[in-house]
This record gives C-alpha cells, sequence and structure tokens, in this order.
C-alpha cells in the first residue's frame, strides 16, 4: 500500500510537506511508520492546482523513487499553490511499475489517488468495466484498481468536475457501494482497503474504509492549523485565530513527530474539506461486505440506470 497527503489552505509550496517535516512524504516513501512494509519506492506524482486562472491542475509523474528524483525537489521549492496532492506508490502484486499507473490521477478538474488495494481486482475487473460508460472506459490509461474505481467514481458523478461537497460525497460513497456489490457478485471473499482521495481543486474528499468487519483499514489523519516554515525549511502547524491563515492537511501519517496534534480518521469514515476550509468528519453508512445483500444491490442498480436512462 501506499502514503498520499492532500493540501487545503494558504497559497504555498509544495516543499516543505513533500520534504521538510521530520516525518515528509518523501521520508515516508524510506521508512514509513505505520506500514509493515515501510517502503514505498514505485514511483510518485503530485497534481497542483496553479495559482492562476485555469481550473485545470498540473500534474507530474514519475516512476523513480520520489527521495532520488532532482525533478521533484526543484519543481516542488518553486510551485505556489492553494491545492494540491501528493502520492508515493508501492505496487500491488502484479501492477507494472509506469506512469500510467502512478497517481494522483487527472481528469479534467479532478485529482484522485488511493492508499489500499481492491483485493482480488482481476476476478471482478471484467464485471467493473461492464458497467462503465464508454466515455469512463476510454479515459483508463493504466492498469490500476485504483483507475478502475475512479472511472465508476466519474460515471457517478456525471463527469461533473464543478460539483458541490454534497455531490462528490455522495459519488464517492455510491462508488464504494458499486465496488463492494462487484466484489460480492463475483465471489471475491478478502478484504479490500479504500483510501480514496479526490479533489476537483475546490472541495477534497478522504475516505478511510475496509470492506471486512474485524479488519483494520489503512492509516488515516488530519490536521488543522497554520502551516510554518523555520529556519532551515523545517516547517511546523501552529493554530491561528484566523481561519484564513489555517491548512487543512489529510495524509495516511502524522507529518510531525508531535501525533497528539494530529486526529486519526476512525474506521469507515469519510473526510470532507470544503471550499471555505471547514473539516467535517463522519461516518460512511455502508455495511460490511460480507453483510451486504445483493437482491438490494441488483435492485438499487436497476433504479439507478431506470433513472440515468
Amino acid at each position: 500500500m501506499c502514503r498520499f497527503l492532500t493540501y487545503s489552505g494558504p497559497l504555498t509550496l509544495m516543499r516543505p510537506l513533500i520534504f521538510s517535516t521530520e516525518n515528509s512524504l518523501v521520508e515516508q516513501s524510506k521508512y514509513s511508520k505505520k506500514r509493515v512494509r515501510p517502503v514505498n519506492g514505485d514511483g510518485f506524482g503530485v497534481g497542483w492546482y496553479p495559482d492562476f486562472d485555469d481550473p485545470e491542475p498540473g500534474t507530474f509523474l514519475s516512476i523513480e523513487p520520489a527521495w532520488s528524483n532532482l525533478n521533484l525537489a526543484h519543481i516542488s521549492s518553486k510551485i505556489r499553490t492553494q491545492n494540491f496532492f501528493a502520492h508515493v506508490r508501492d505496487a500491488s502484486v502484479g501492477m507494472p511499475v509506469s506512469e500510467a499507473n502512478c497517481h494522483p490521477f487527472q481528469y479534467g478538474r479532478f485529482l484522485w489517488m488511493h492508499n489500499g488495494r481492491l483485493d482480488q481486482f482481476t476476478r471482478f475487473k471484467r464485471l467493473l468495466i461492464n458497467q462503465l460508460s464508454d466515455k469512463a472506459y476510454a479515459m483508463i490509461n493504466g492498469t490500476t484498481d485504483s483507475e478502475h474505481a475512479f472511472a465508476l467514481f466519474l460515471d457517478e458523478i456525471g463527469f461533473d468536475d464543478t460539483a458541490d461537497a454534497a455531490e462528490m460525497e455522495r459519488a464517492m460513497i455510491a462508488t464504494i457501494r458499486r465496488l463492494m456489490y462487484l466484489r460480492k457478485a463475483s465471489g471475491a471473499i478478502t478484504n479490500s482497503f479504500i483510501n480514496f482521495a479526490v479533489t476537483n481543486g475546490q472541495t477534497t474528499i478522504v475516505t478511510r474504509f475496509v470492506t471486512r468487519r474485524g479488519a483494520r483499514p489503512a492509516s488515516l489523519f488530519c490536521i488543522k492549523g497554520s502551516l510554518e516554515v523555520r529556519q532551515g525549511g523545517r516547517c511546523e502547524f501552529g493554530l491561528s485565530r484566523d481561519d484564513s491563515q489555517n491548512a487543512l492537511v489529510v495524509a495516511s501519517e502524522p507529518l510531525t513527530q508531535n501525533e497528539e496534534i494530529w486526529t486519526q480518521v476512525e474506521n469507515n469514515h469519510i473526510v470532507i474539506v470544503h471550499p471555505d476550509r471547514r473539516l467535517e468528519i463522519r461516518r460512511i453508512p455502508l455495511p460490511y461486505q460480507g453483510e451486504l445483500s445483493l437482491r438490494k444491490e441488483m435492485l438499487q442498480q436497476q433504479r439507478v440506470r431506470a433513472l440515468a436512462s
């Protein structure tokens, strides 16, 4: 499984969070603290929204380890943005290491990334593809379970990259529900780890979810505070009474040694970062896969198709 972070807040360079905190994303690419396998060296990616009149994000992807790529260090120290995604990859078994498989994935204003895996993906991949619209299927460039899930999300939201927070939350939960339905319909019984993140540059949605009762999902933390860059480039989080100076960061692991200032997201919860930098965390109203009724889900799918026709 991988590591990622999302940033929403005042204009900032990307370098402090990627390189300069005690447990920066590059540090996690070498020595992840919340994983059994500590190395995430199968490529990386960053996606950011420009500081000028362009609503679509730029991306930079590479199959090199994040710790050895000089371009990442240069780019992240020169680009200022109010919203960015960053990801370091540990490729799932059977998934090729290629730029097409590096996160974040981008379509229009949307950025999407995943920490986790849809276990036994090959078992239900054909079922998933058969449910996609032609437009969603055509946007898939790689082979990952993560990008196929993104295609499901785009269909759920009708490719509307200006959707508000409520609609993005609905589409995200519907995407997870459909994945669980497809897994159960295919006979997949192992656990899947579904830490998805999506943003349209205004609203950011992140999940911490597992499909099996009693399983522990991949780690996820968040923080709200002022980002302060100290002498030497070290980065710390403070607290500001002026909400316009506070940033919201959602990350696979706390980026600072002081973990107590971070909020751990509970199992099967969703994080919503609103355009005005309000933060909401609430339970995802879905049953575990073993408690999912296939008949009920089939009826739900039929209702969705009827409404869409």
